[in-house]
């Protein structure tokens, strides 16, 4: 029996994320490594989590640890790649917005869809080194953190390694969702520059406002709509939903009412990045940084900023050819649940000879297990499926006072723990509460953005919830493998984010 783990968790995907990464997993890290990995996937109903074998994985990372050490250059080559992909996969993505599906021949649908999904998997494929390098055992990271200790005990400098480490491999880059929260601050300046708009956003819930603003303003009515139509694909992830006009109004609205704060916090915004630099070039000076250690830290700080780029590229991929696939189904008769449940080499086969299985496509959603092994692939449904089932480990319930992860930001805080791992949860999250999450993703970011504190079970520094609390400044431990298991809704937990401990100060009322 292999010694299969499981990685990760992922909630509401299919079939479409995995051809790329599963491609390179099994075959093309060889070429870069030395080493290829056994794989599974695991789909129940829409929610998934996948895996490898720990020797395999394990020795894939030392790999490539051990090569970037030698020659940073090779993987600061692969990172100017994906962010080249990435962008392309956008643009490809922007073009999908323009075109009239139902015009096409099934010949130009295929091709269609084959060519949008090349820049999807290239870009997909080209951070996946990231998940043995850092998914799970943080080895450029530990690295880094253990030279940083060496340099401050022989500098006698007065840091802290993990605020030193943070604030090293905080990109110089802003994300989408930052870029987005900066626009809508501009749309709040002009409209309280205007009274009777601003009365309309105090004095009128979001859908009041949408139906009466073309009235009362109608410019800052057509911009809050391009507005909307810019960025209601930052939550879709794989399946969606995206954010619809009342999110954004209500946004805009929060804004409003923190009128006093917001020309500082707008201000701060946008002097951030260049102060970031600037504490940057003053820690490197002081703690001496040879040129093959500020690439180490180059690349770590490509790792946080790429991992969330190429992930906003994939979600708006998805949103842009979702379309797409809905004229697919509408000539084969499928839905988009059976269409995300068709591998994508499938489609050439279904598109243009109409050869699929409807029951199987749908054995697939309510129950599958796609097995990589020896570069072979096999999708298992029904007994077969429940039988490979059997070797995965099982999570385990814990009891315990004090627990421990990983710095992502520092900090301390106490505060009432809230478990949210789905966007139903985010209604028992109150602001300053400490929310606690399996693994954070776009969905989730109303709720992060209320919290004092936010604790993960999985993830390193390139993981949504590091990325989104070094934007919104929140102290934050990820990686501690049992927060969702240990903790439960109610209780004072005592998070100290400079040492990564977590202590449960008293248990919730049942």
């Amino acid at each position: 029996m292999k010694d299969w783990f499981i990685l990760e968790e992922i909630p509401r995907t299919h079939y479409h994320l995995f051809e790329g990464a599963s491609d390179y997993w099994s075959k093309e890290m060889k070429k870069d490594i030395g080493v290829k990995l056994d794989t599974f996937i695991c789909f129940k109903k829409g929610e998934n989590f996948f895996g490898f074998t720990k020797k395999r994985h394990a020795e894939a990372g030392k790999r490539t640890l051990k090569k970037i050490l030698k020659n940073p250059q090779w993987y600061l080559n692969i990172q100017k790649q994906l962010e080249f992909y990435s962008n392309k996969l956008m643009n490809s993505s922007n073009a999908l917005q323009k075109k009239d599906f139902s015009l096409m021949s099934d010949k130009e649908l295929e091709k269609t869809f084959s060519s949008h999904l090349f820049f999807h998997n290239k870009c997909h494929k080209l951070g996946m080194l990231d998940f043995v390098l850092e998914w799970g055992y943080e080895l450029l990271s530990n690295y880094l953190k253990s030279h940083l200790k060496e340099k401050i005990k022989e500098k006698n400098l007065p840091f802290k390694v993990s605020a030193t480490f943070s604030l090293l491999t905080t990109p110089h880059k802003e994300s989408f969702q930052l870029k987005q929260e900066k626009e809508a601050m501009k749309i709040a300046l002009k409209i309280l520059k205007d009274k009777k708009t601003k009365n309309l956003f105090l004095n009128k819930n979001p859908e009041q406002i949408i139906d009466l603003l073309p009235s009362v303003n109608k410019k800052i009515g057509k911009e809050i709509h391009f507005h909307y139509r810019k960025w209601n694909w930052l939550p879709f992830m794989y399946i969606g939903p995206p954010w619809d006009k009342e999110y954004f109004v209500d946004e805009i609205k929060e804004l409003i009412r923190n009128e006093k704060e917001l020309p500082e916090l707008f201000k701060k915004m946008n002097s951030r990045i260049k102060e970031i630099k600037t504490e940057q070039k003053q820690l490197i000076r002081q703690l001496c940084l040879d040129k093959k250690h500020k690439s180490l830290f180059d690349i770590s700080r490509n790792i946080v900023y790429l991992k969330g780029l190429r992930k906003d590229a994939l979600y708006h991929s998805f949103y842009s050819y979702e379309p797409l696939l809905k004229e697919i189904g509408k000539r084969l008769g499928l839905s988009l649940n059976q269409l995300r449940f068709m591998w994508p080499s499938e489609y050439k086969k279904a598109i243009l000879k109409r050869q699929y299985n409807p029951k199987e496509l749908n054995d697939r959603f309510n129950f599958s297990i796609i097995v990589i092994i020896n570069e072979k692939r096999k999708i298992l449904t029904g007994k077969a499926a429940e039988k490979f089932r059997k070797q995965l480990p099982s999570p385990k319930e814990y009891k315990l006072s004090e627990l421990e992860g990983s710095t992502a930001v520092p900090g301390m805080v106490k505060g009432t723990a809230k478990i949210i791992n789905l966007p139903e949860d985010m209604a028992k999250m109150n602001e300053g509460d400490v929310m606690v999450s399996y693994s954070t993703n776009p969905n989730l970011v109303p709720a992060m953005k209320k919290a004092s504190a936010i604790i993960t079970d999985v993830g390193g520094v390139t993981c949504h919830a590091a990325i989104v609390s070094r934007e919104l400044n929140i102290p934050c431990i990820i990686g501690t493998k049992i927060a969702t298991k240990a903790i439960k809704d109610g209780d004072l937990l005592d998070v100290n984010a400079n040492h990564g401990i977590i202590k449960i100060l008293k248990k919730g009322k049942k």
